[in-house]
């Protein structure tokens, strides 16, 4: 069990939401991937084409919840236990 553990945590370290996906939780991961890969980057070229101060903000703020994102993401696979 630890080594799977281990192995979902890992697979969340390289690709968001892929821990979750391998520990039964594929709508949860599926999720996550989508908002770290597609929704935080469409923010930030929406904000681009705005302002350039206002570019700037939604980059360090998208930065920051994409970093807590992946950092959850990690925690969660390493954590789960599934309910038998």
């Amino acid at each position: 069990m630890k080594k799977d553990r281990l192995l979902a945590a890992l697979a969340s370290f390289f690709v968001v939401g892929l821990g979750q996906v391998l520990r039964g939780e594929g709508a949860k991961g599926l999720k996550m991937m989508l908002a770290f890969y597609f929704i935080f980057p469409i923010s930030i070229y929406a904000a681009l084409i705005f302002n350039g101060l206002l570019a700037l903000i939604a980059l360090g703020l998208a930065s920051i919840a994409g970093i807590l994102l992946w950092v959850y993401g990690i925690i969660d696979a390493f954590t789960y236990e599934k309910n038998v």
